[in-house]
């Protein structure tokens, strides 16, 4: 009799257990903006972007994940999403629920952030491993190498660079190619990360540092330039006037760039630019071989997406694709900062 009652006593439990969790949590109600996806609300609100696949399995009146339309209202947890049915009880659920600012409305997952790209003038500045302190080929996390500096005497203990290897040359796609493509003037070079080092002591002739990320295989003629971390979240800003320019590459040299790549674009510091401008992509439409010829028709642009700033610096900026149409994005297409 006793044993009944005990299974009685925690089948009673656990059905009003999660009610009773439940309870005491205050979800924050969000409403899908324009250009929203499942991806970037789970990104954004819970720090899990493969958090939407449950999102979606949970909720099969939802046809296509990327496709949650503006004005559907979200309960957000902690840990977990719940969508408010249309026509719901969802309103009368919402006494109580956090309230977000549009300050935090408008904050941007980065995504890890950018700089892969260095300039040409900035490649002459540029630091080298030039050894460590024994006759392996390779180093790792933890091992003490020494670095030549091109201005030795502005490193100081604590300072923290980052370790590249140059990759492929990047043309502007706007260059004068007199003699082709391949052999038009370089802007520039794409770089790969191979992790960052912290130096510890400086000599007359070298700093000493100490590996402290190995992203990839680090040799000695490695190059090095200042460490910049990027915050895993920037706010979105709008632009005092309108700058224009040019989709110079992606970041890993890809054909086709679509949503949450890195671009690099050819406005910089000196045009200011900042970091969480938003941008319009944009190509320009060309008249068809059907239109009347006598007529200079000016066509509207073909809208691409958005993307917004990253990382700005002398002559370039990188930004992030935050929102694609149904059209993939090449280099050469066109950018302009958004006005409010």
């Amino acid at each position: 009799m006793n044993l009944k009652r005990a299974i009685l006593t925690l089948c009673f439990l656990l059905m009003i257990w999660p009610g009773t969790t439940f309870a005491k949590e205050e979800p924050i109600i969000y409403t899908v903006v324009q250009g929203d996806t499942l991806w970037d609300i789970s990104q954004r609100f819970i720090k899990d972007p493969y958090y939407w696949p449950n999102l979606w399995s949970n909720n099969p009146d939802i046809g296509n994940p990327h496709l949650i339309y503006p004005g559907q209202k979200l309960r957000i947890y902690d840990g977990r999403i719940e969508i408010i049915p249309i026509g719901g009880d969802g309103d009368a659920g919402d006494v109580g629920a956090a309230v977000m600012t549009p300050d935090e409305l408008l904050l941007i997952p980065t995504f890890g952030g950018a700089q892969s790209f260095i300039s040409v003038e900035e490649v002459e500045t540029l630091g080298t491993l030039v050894d460590s302190v024994d006759n392996r080929t390779l180093v790792a996390t933890g091992d003490t190498v020494f670095l030549e500096m091109d201005d030795l005497a502005a490193v100081k203990p604590g300072d923290v660079f980052e370790l590249i290897t140059m990759g492929p040359k990047v043309i502007h796609p706007a260059s004068k190619k007199t003699f082709g493509y391949q052999f038009a003037d370089p802007i520039g070079f794409q770089t790969i990360q191979l992790g960052t080092v912290e130096v510890t002591e400086v000599t007359e002739s070298v700093a000493v540092a100490t590996i402290t990320n190995a992203l990839r295989e680090i040799k000695r003629g490695s190059k090095l330039r200042p460490y910049r971390r990027l915050p895993d979240r920037i706010p979105r800003i709008f632009a005092g006037e309108v700058l224009e320019g040019y989709i110079v590459s992606d970041d890993i040299g890809k054909l086709a760039m679509g949503q949450w790549e890195i671009i690099l674009i050819d406005i910089g510091k000196e045009s200011g630019i900042m970091v969480g401008h938003e941008l319009d992509l944009y190509r320009l439409r060309q008249v068809t071989k059907e239109a009347n010829k006598n007529k200079a028709l000016v066509l509207p642009d073909i809208d691409l997406g958005d993307a917004i700033v990253l990382e700005v610096r002398q002559g370039y900026a990188e930004a992030l694709i935050i929102r694609t149409t149904n059209l993939p994005i090449f280099r050469g297409d066109q950018v302009k900062t958004k006005l409010q």
